[in-house]
């Protein structure tokens, strides 16, 4: 098993083949080659004899290889120690996310999504699953190679003289099972905090999924999370879950009038809840379903002012139920040198509508009874050289008295490649509020929204922002271990309340684009040179910034 290779029986004509072919692949640097014998032959696409029917997966081959190849880990010491020090991921784990089986007809659906499957792991720089002939039998072949999933985060963010940094250790694929577990250390602007983290996609290789994280805060503690067996196809037909969270911390309201005149009002928030939902879907298609379920929420929240902790105030316990539809349509591409440089990207550009009603009575522990409708939808097109996507989002809660809070949020992306190995983007967003909770408001800087402004630049409950960036991926694999680039960026937008006057702030510069080469996932990071103008800025109009790439 430690070599990533678990075989289904084949006929004793086709084991010369057979070998041969998982030779080839772990031999190559690619890991996946096109072989030419006269025992084998792609049958991607093709049917049965006549068309009929679609052919038979007679056998599935799992192969799974380490971060470096056997060719590379023999020229290079350093290569060899890095394999040694991990595990491959099992075949075993590979296997369960596998849509598909020995026995069952050829579907190209099923392929794709199996893919995009095992890509959301999270722990796999290229996926690559092809079909071959084996002595006249159809063999379906998954190959996977690991990215490097033991990672010694020593991450930060500085926009001018604001510095912010983490550190720790998160192995993403924990003994080989794909599993994420780590500890890390935050120091932000507001606070520092210490995170224990563990998820667990398939607890004792059952459908059940766990996990959840704990914070350590420097101004209080908070934990999440959750349990179920959740959707994992879009052909599954049934799901359930619990989500939990329990809080006990401070949150900071910001209301700025400008860069000098900043406003702090300091909560504290205690919280505890869990939400069950149970849903099924009376259409579960490979390339759409519809999805309808309930859900039950039970809370205690509650928001005092710092200064007011002391007092005693009793508990308030409210719960909540609703029922909610959700309707997809599959439409994804596989794309690279997008948010990444060479590794495989789902561009997910589905047709989504899902719609939620909460029913909130008096009588479950509410001052006024209400309802809150929840509506999201998004949808994009693909073409030759790129991508469209829009998308909206918004809820609200009314009561007998009207409107007691909501949010509305609306987006539309822009990504075209019309050079090889260059990706320009152009994103704008805006959004609205009424009643947020204290320090839910929109909070724009330090590499949220205008990425050279200081954090809590522009913040309130009306907001709208843009960006354009052209990245160039100069090198995927610089010294096998690095990946390296530049980009050219303008960033313009900013927040407010309604009681004041607009304020939007922009920039616009030059920068580094890096990430590592044999890294899982989306992986790009910044150092940009800016110059600002507009509102929300004080000092030098010229800052360097750094920290994660815009993602797109």
């Amino acid at each position: 098993m430690r070599n990533g290779v678990t075989r289904l029986p084949l006929p004793p004509s086709a084991v010369s083949c057979h070998l041969f072919i998982i030779h080839a692949m772990l031999r190559t640097t690619g890991f996946l080659v096109a072989v030419h014998l006269a025992c084998v032959s792609s049958v991607v696409g093709q049917a049965g004899p006549g068309g009929a029917s679609a052919p038979v997966i007679d056998t599935v081959i799992v192969v799974t290889r380490n971060v470096f190849g056997p060719e590379e880990a023999q020229r290079n010491v350093l290569f060899r120690v890095a394999n040694g020090v991990r595990f491959t991921t099992r075949a075993g784990i590979v296997r369960q996310e596998l849509l598909f089986r020995q026995g069952d007809p050829y579907d190209s659906a099923l392929v794709a999504e199996s893919a995009r499957n095992l890509r959301a792991l999270g722990v796999f720089r290229q996926v690559i699953i092809d079909t071959v002939r084996l002595d006249g039998r159809l063999a379906a072949v998954v190959g996977t190679a690991d990215g490097w999933s033991t990672q010694l985060r020593f991450g930060f963010r500085s926009t001018g003289g604001v510095f912010t940094w983490n550190a720790g250790v998160i192995e993403t694929n924990f003994l080989g099972t794909a599993s994420p577990v780590g500890i890390n250390y935050r120091k932000e602007v507001d606070r520092s905090a210490i995170t224990l983290l563990g998820n667990f996609n398939r607890v004792f290789g059952s459908q059940i999924s766990t996990g959840g994280f704990y914070d350590d805060l420097s101004d209080g503690q908070r934990g999440v999370w959750q349990v179920g067996l959740p959707f994992r196809a879009f052909s599954d037909r049934r799901g359930l879950g619990i989500i939990g969270e329990a809080a006990s911390q401070r949150v900071l309201q910001f209301r700025v009038a400008n860069v000098s005149e900043v406003d702090t009002i300091q909560y504290h928030r205690r919280a505890f809840s869990n939400r069950l939902f149970v849903a099924t879907a009376p259409v579960a298609e490979n390339d759409r379903y519809v999805r309808v379920g309930v859900a039950a929420q039970v809370k205690r929240e509650e928001y005092r002012l710092q200064q007011d902790t002391a007092l005693v105030i009793p508990d308030t316990v409210s719960g909540a139920v609703s029922a909610f539809l959700e309707y997809r349509r599959a439409n994804f591409k596989v794309v690279t040198h997008y948010n990444g440089f060479a590794h495989q990207e789902d561009l997910d550009l589905s047709t989504r509508l899902e719609l939620t009603a909460w029913v909130a009575p008096a009588a479950f522990g509410y001052a006024r009874g209400g309802i809150g409708p929840q509506v999201t939808v998004s949808t994009g097109i693909a073409f030759p050289k790129g991508f469209v996507r829009l998308g909206a989002w918004g809820n609200g809660l009314f009561t007998s008295a009207g409107l007691d809070s909501g949010r509305v949020n609306v987006s539309f992306t822009l990504g075209t490649q019309l050079v090889q190995r260059q990706a320009t983007f152009f994103r704008v967003q805006a959004g609205a509020q009424e009643g947020p909770a204290p320090g839910a408001e929109f909070d724009l800087g330090h590499g949220t929204g205008p990425r050279s402004f200081q954090p809590h630049a522009f913040t309130g409950t009306r907001s709208v922002w843009g960006t354009f960036e052209h990245r160039v991926f100069l090198f995927d694999d610089l010294f096998g271990l690095l990946g390296l680039g530049f980009a050219t960026f303008l960033d313009y937008g900013g927040a407010w309340y309604p009681d004041q006057p607009a304020r939007a702030g922009g920039d616009v510069g030059i920068g580094l684009r890096t990430g590592a080469a044999r890294a899982s996932g989306v992986n790009i990071g910044r150092i940009d040179l800016g110059y600002r103008f507009g509102d929300g800025w004080s000092g030098n109009r010229w800052v360097v910034s750094f920290g994660r790439g815009v993602p797109f």
